[in-house]
C-alpha cells in the first residue's frame, strides 16, 4: 500500500484555516495565553506563602506577580536559584513566573522558550523532591495549558492526579479553590486525551464542590458538550493481527475515523509490521487532512496530536526500511505540508535529497524536487512574514506587504441572482498558518444579522476560541454551523448575501454593515474591517478604507431586476 501524499494535498493541523491546531485547532500557544496567566496567577495567590531560606524571595516574586510583572518575578527568583540552587521551591517559583510570562508575550518564539524555561525549572523542582506538591501541581496546570507539540499533556495529567493522591494518601485536604482547580484541569486534561468518562467524573467533581457560579455553569456545558459527543465503540482485542485485520475492514468499509484506534493498538503491539505501519500511516493522514468537524469543540488540539502522531508513524516506517525512497519521499512530503510547529521542513529537505539523488524512477525525482522547490518558498514567506511582523514600520516591511497583496478583480454581476449583496474582500498577508476569518451582516445599531461564512477551526471549536472576538460576541455563534468552511488565505475572496436574516427571512430595508474580521498566527496580528451600505431601493455600493492585512473590501447592493 502506498502512503505517498498526493502532491498538492496539503496535510492541515489542527490549526490550518486559523490560526491554536493552528490552527487543533492545535490545537495553538495563543489561544491558551489568557486562560494559562489566569490560572498560574491564581496559583501565586493560593500558594505564595511557605517556609525555607527563599521565603523572602518567594514572597517578592509573589508581589510583582499581583502585579503583572511576571518578568520582574522571574528576575527575583532567579536569584533565589542562583543562591539556592537545590531548592525545589526555588525552582518551582521560577518555573512558574517563567510560564506566566509566556501567557503574557505576543512574540510566539518568545513564548516557546519560556515554556521550555519553566518546564526545564518545574522538572528540576520534582526532581530534587518528587513528592513536591506545588511543583507537581504547576506543573500539571502548565501541562495541560501549552498547546499539544510541547508533548506534556500525558505526564502533566500525571502530575494531577499525584496531587489528588498525596493529598489522600497524607490526610492533608488541599485548599477548595486549588481543589476545583485540579479537578478542572483533569477534565481538560482527559477531553484532550479522548477519556471522556474520566472527563465527565472530573467536571462532575467540579459541579459539587466549585462555588464559583461562573466555574460551575462551565463545568456544566462542558458535560453537556460531552453527553453529545459519539459514544466510542467497544474495547478492543489485545491481539495484534484481530487488530490489523479489523482496521482493514473499517478502511475497507470507509469508516477512516474508526480504524484509527485498532490499527494505532496493533501498533503499539507490533511495532515491527511495515505493512500494518502503512495502513495506519494511511489512515492518519486522511483523517487529517479530512479538516475540522465538532470534536474540535472538546479537544482544540486533537488534529495537531494527530499530525504528529502521522509523521512518528513516518519515522518508524522509515526506520524499519531505510533505503526505501518511496517512504522517504513520503516522509519529506509530510515534513513539507505540516504546520511550522511541528518543526520538521528542514529534515524534510534531507529526505527530498536522498530521493532526488537516489530515487527509483523520473516520476518520483521529479515529485521529489516540485516538493523541494515548495519547501524553500515555505523558508522564503517565513523570512518575509518575520520581516513584516517583527519590522512593521520600515521600508523592507512595506515591501513585502506590496508583494504579497493580490491584484484586485470586479465580480461579475450578471452571474448574481438578485437582489443580493455581493462582498468582495482581500486577505493581503501571509503567516506560516491560514489565517481563522469570519464574514457577516450586522444592522445599522449592531445587531446580528447572519454570518456569511467562518474559517472552520473557530466556526466548530465555538466558544472554546478567542480567534475570532467580533465576530464571537456579536454573533453568539448563531447560525454558523451552516457556513463554516475550509480556511481562506492570501488573496479576493467573494461571498454573496442572499438578503435573509438568521431565520431565512428577507430583511427590510434599511443601512447594514458587513464585517471582516482574520487573525493570523502565530505573528498574532489581527484586524477588522467594516463597509455600510443601503439596502433597498437603488443599486449602492461601498468601499471600506484600506487596512494593513485587509487592504480592500467592497460591498456592493444589486437590486432585483424588474421583469
Amino acid at each position: 500500500m502506498s502512503v505517498r501524499l498526493e502532491r498538492r494535498q496539503e496535510v492541515p493541523s489542527a490549526g490550518t484555516a486559523v490560526r491554536a491546531d493552528g490552527r487543533g485547532n492545535w490545537r495553538s500557544l495563543r489561544r491558551n495565553q489568557a486562560k494559562l496567566v489566569a490560572k498560574l496567577l491564581f496559583a501565586v495567590l493560593l500558594a505564595c506563602a511557605g517556609s525555607g531560606a527563599v521565603d523572602k524571595y518567594v514572597k517578592e516574586a509573589g508581589e510583582f506577580a499581583k502585579a503583572d510583572q511576571p518578568d520582574k518575578a522571574v528576575e527575583v527568583m532567579e536569584r533565589a536559584v542562583k543562591e539556592q540552587p537545590r531548592s525545589a521551591k526555588a525552582h518551582t517559583y521560577l518555573g512558574l513566573y517563567y510560564g506566566m510570562s509566556a501567557g503574557r508575550t505576543h512574540d510566539f518564539s518568545e513564548a516557546g522558550k519560556l515554556v521550555t524555561a519553566a518546564f526545564a525549572h518545574l522538572d528540576q523542582a520534582v526532581a530534587i523532591d518528587s513528592l513536591d506538591v506545588d511543583a507537581r501541581y504547576f506543573r500539571g496546570l502548565l501541562s495541560v495549558q501549552v498547546p499539544d507539540f510541547f508533548f506534556k499533556l500525558d505526564p502533566g495529567v500525571r502530575d494531577l492526579e499525584f496531587v489528588l493522591a498525596r493529598s489522600e494518601r497524607t490526610r492533608k485536604p488541599m485548599d477548595k479553590e486549588r481543589l476545583v482547580s485540579v479537578w478542572s484541569l483533569l477534565g481538560s486534561g482527559y477531553q484532550k486525551q479522548e477519556k471522556m468518562d474520566e472527563a465527565a467524573q472530573a467536571w462532575q467533581k467540579v459541579v459539587e464542590i466549585a462555588t464559583d457560579t461562573a466555574v460551575v455553569a462551565q463545568a456544566k456545558a462542558r458535560l453537556a458538550a460531552i453527553g453529545a459527543a459519539p459514544v466510542e465503540s467497544s474495547s478492543l482485542p489485545d491481539d495484534p493481527a484481530a487488530l490489523w485485520e479489523l482496521g482493514r475492514q473499517r478502511l475497507a468499509s470507509g469508516d477512516t475515523v474508526g480504524a484509527v484506534e485498532p490499527l494505532r493498538k496493533a501498533a503499539g503491539l507490533d511495532s515491527m509490521n511495515l505493512e500494518g505501519m502503512k495502513q495506519l500511516a494511511g489512515a492518519l493522514q486522511r483523517v487529517v487532512a479530512s479538516g475540522y468537524d465538532e470534536r474540535i469543540a472538546l479537544n482544540t488540539d486533537l488534529r495537531t496530536r494527530l499530525a504528529f502522531e502521522y509523521y512518528h508513524v513516518l519515522d518508524r516506517m522509515v526506520a524499519l526500511a531505510p533505503k526505501d525512497m518511496d517512504l522517504r519521499l513520503s516522509r519529506g512530503a509530510a515534513g513539507v505540508y505540516s504546520p511550522f510547529f511541528v518543526g520538521k521542513l528542514d529534515s524534510a529537505i534531507k529526505d527530498l535529497e536522498a530521493v532526488l539523488a537516489a530515487g527509483p524512477n523520473d516520476e518520483t525525482k521529479a515529485e521529489a524536487l516540485y516538493l523541494l522547490g515548495l519547501a524553500y518558498r515555505h523558508k522564503g514567506t517565513s523570512c518575509w512574514t518575520s520581516v513584516a511582523t517583527k519590522f512593521p514600520k520600515t521600508n523592507a516591511a512595506r515591501q513585502v506587504l506590496a508583494a504579497m497583496r493580490p491584484p484586485f478583480a470586479e465580480h461579475d454581476p450578471a452571474k448574481v441572482e438578485k437582489p443580493a449583496v455581493v462582498v468582495s474582500f482581500v486577505l493581503g498577508f501571509q503567516d506560516e498558518l491560514a489565517p481563522q476569518t469570519a464574514v457577516w451582516v450586522e444592522d445599522d445599531k449592531g445587531g446580528y444579522v447572519r454570518t456569511l461564512y467562518v474559517s472552520g477551526f473557530s466556526g466548530h471549536a465555538k466558544q472554546t476560541q478567542v480567534d475570532l472576538p467580533f465576530w464571537a460576541h456579536n454573533s453568539e455563534f448563531r447560525g454558523c454551523d451552516a457556513v463554516t468552511g475550509a480556511s481562506i488565505d492570501l488573496g479576493q475572496h467573494i461571498y454573496t448575501w442572499d438578503l435573509k436574516d438568521l431565520d431565512g427571512k428577507p430583511v427590510r430595508a434599511g443601512t447594514y454593515v458587513i464585517k471582516v474580521e482574520s487573525s493570523w498566527w502565530p505573528s498574532m496580528k489581527a484586524e477588522v474591517a467594516s463597509a455600510q451600505l443601503g439596502v433597498g431601493g437603488r443599486e449602492t455600493r461601498a468601499r471600506a478604507e484600506p487596512k494593513t492585512f485587509i487592504p480592500f473590501l467592497d460591498a456592493h447592493f444589486m437590486p432585483r431586476i424588474p421583469d
